[in-house]
């Protein structure tokens, strides 16, 4: 179970405004303080924080001791929440060790169905792993969901996971498998059909992806240290590509800054994509990209990965980033108030960031950034790079 902890906060700004009224004294009204309040923490690490049905979950990393977990707690969330687990069935992956990596599984509500994918490793001594299931309606345990995802090669069998799964109208889109890999379903995952790639498993990294309207955007690194950004038009029910052919996109030279992810804000032309050591902007639907986050790739003092990606529904243009600083090995955590043009950096408020100049043991890293359904800013950290979790309330004052 999840520890409760009393909360931690920094201010970095402080303003008072004073507002004059009719002929009355003076009112005095304190401007919102950029803070933190850590609401949970645990030993393991926190792989993201989603909200589904009245609750709140979280998927747990697993330890050399304890399997992956997930826990959930009634809204809203706060330092009193009780989080307590959700059964895992056989989608849950056991302690780590030997030749099996650290592994946690990522929580997705799209529709009515809450998702859980993770990373597939065959280990016959494990027994069989699931790379994506889904909350069963009662909500009482996960059900594994990828028998569509099984590829064989003569009398090897394996499955194909992905690190995205997307919702488009009812359609779902993952990069299962890797490398330049897009599937799409239009059974919620009973069969996959290849938009881009091939059904089979490629060493490069997971490519990120995003639809706007009937632009499908993909970016990665593919060959290694060869990082690109593409666009291609979807069919007008947006089950298959118009074309193999892809569409003109002006990116800035990328160089190897690998695609962390790409994303937009709803009801509008702009689009994000994170990379190593920056972020991009599009205002045009992908079309066009400018840097408006951008670290020299040597001799620079920060080289943060930009990886998570929040922009608040009421407020477009307040735009909140995450992940993590490989130059200095500590999370990284940025926000805007005017659609990305400029960026106050909040890293040194989180838990951990403030360590002895030469301790570079720990890898910090925001794992996730959301919005709550009480319109609140939450985010996961993890101290180390898959342990000491942490779930932190972030409230932004002034930039």
């Amino acid at each position: 179970m999840i520890r409760r902890q009393a909360f931690f906060s920094t201010a970095i700004s402080i303003a008072i405004l004073m507002l004059a009224g009719c002929g009355g004294e003076p009112i005095f009204v304190a401007a919102p303080v950029t803070r933190i309040d850590v609401l949970a923490s645990h030993a393991r690490g926190m792989e993201n924080i989603v909200f589904h049905d009245g609750s709140a979950y979280i998927g747990m990393s697993n330890s050399a001791t304890e399997g992956t977990a997930v826990v959930r707690t009634g809204l809203p969330v706060s330092v009193a929440s009780q989080w307590n687990t959700v059964a895992l069935g056989n989608c849950r992956i056991g302690p780590f060790g030997g030749n099996a990596p650290q592994r946690a599984p990522a929580l997705r509500p799209l529709g009515d169905t809450l998702w859980l994918f993770q990373p597939w490793y065959d280990d016959a001594g494990a027994g069989a792993e699931h790379a994506l299931c889904a909350l069963n309606q009662a909500g009482t345990s996960f059900v594994a969901q990828d028998q569509s995802l099984r590829a064989c090669y003569e009398q090897y069998c394996y499955t194909l996971w992905m690190d995205e799964l997307k919702m488009v109208g009812s359609r779902l889109y993952s990069n299962a498998g890797a490398g330049q890999n897009l599937f799409v379903s239009d059974n919620k995952a009973a069969s996959w059909r290849v938009l881009l790639g091939q059904f089979d498993a490629m060493t490069c990294y997971h490519q990120a992806f995003h639809v706007v309207g009937d632009r499908l955007l993909v970016g990665g690194e593919c060959p290694l240290d060869m990082a690109y950004l593409r666009a291609y038009r979807l069919s007008a029910d947006g089950s298959r590509l118009a074309s193999q052919t892809e569409l003109p996109v002006a990116v800035p030279a990328l160089e190897n800054r690998n695609i962390q992810f790409i994303d937009a804000i709803a009801g509008t032309q702009r689009v994000f994509a994170g990379v190593e050591g920056g972020l991009l902007r599009s205002d045009d639907g992908g079309t066009t990209f400018k840097f408006v986050i951008r670290h020299p790739a040597e001799g620079g003092t920060m080289y943060p990965y930009v990886q998570k990606f929040l922009s608040l529904k009421n407020k477009p243009n307040v735009i909140v980033v995450g992940g993590f600083d490989k130059a200095n090995a500590r999370a990284y955590l940025a926000w805007s108030a005017d659609g990305g043009d400029n960026w106050t950096n909040l890293s040194s408020l989180l838990p951990g960031y403030n360590r002895a100049p030469n301790d570079a043991s720990l890898s910090g890293q925001v794992t996730s950034l959301v919005e709550d359904p009480q319109g609140r800013v939450l985010l996961t950290l993890n101290e180390d790079e898959t342990a000491k979790g942490k779930l932190i309330q972030l409230t932004l004052g002034k930039p």
